[in-house]
């Protein structure tokens, strides 16, 4: 027909068989944000009919295994507000355990005000593998930043920062030769 091909659908890297079909619509909505290979872990829609849920649009949220994303349905769900939070930018997430549902609140810098890191009336047994999710993201965040200051620290052997510098131009041949035979 007329203007471009119709684009091939875009190859998810995991199997979405293991979500239920409500699930696996929400993922095909998002697909397109999706880096070619994030991977998601869980997908929960918040509830219409629990105390600080919303009966029309309710929100989704994805934990992945780079970020968080929050679909907010808005226009009676004919457009869509996606947020991205990386595990790396998240300051604090808590849970908040009601009876039938709990409350999900990330703490993040990029949030101007404290309603979008917060989503209320999500199952509590998804809000607790989103939880486990973030955590175990944290986790590895952190232990990179760990170790790869750690990495410095070995580097500060005094022939590696003589070879930085004689890179960078700070210091000549001639006196790396020299600092070289003093370090050996």
């Amino acid at each position: 027909m007329f203007g471009k091909k119709k684009e091939e659908q875009q190859k998810l890297p995991f199997d979405i068989s293991e979500f239920n079909s409500s699930e696996q619509d929400e993922i095909e909505r998002i697909k397109a944000v999706l880096e070619p290979s994030e991977i998601i872990k869980v997908v929960a829609r918040q509830s219409k009919i629990m105390p600080g849920g919303k009966l029309i649009t309710p929100n989704t949220i994805f934990a992945t295994d780079k970020r968080i994303l929050i679909r907010n349905p808005n226009a009676l769900g004919l457009r869509s507000d996606i947020d991205s939070i990386p595990y790396s930018q998240i300051n604090n997430v808590k849970l908040v355990k009601g009876i039938f549902t709990s409350e999900i609140i990330i703490e993040s810098g990029q949030f101007a005000d404290d309603t979008h890191g917060y989503i209320p009336a999500i199952p509590n047994k998804k809000a607790a593998k989103i939880l486990g999710v973030i955590n175990e993201h944290i986790r590895v965040s952190q232990q990179y930043h760990v170790d790869s200051s750690n990495n410095e620290e070995k580097d500060d052997d005094p022939l590696i920062i003589l070879k930085r510098r004689l890179a960078k131009g700070e210091i000549t041949k001639e006196e790396y030769d020299k600092l070289k035979i003093e370090f050996e």
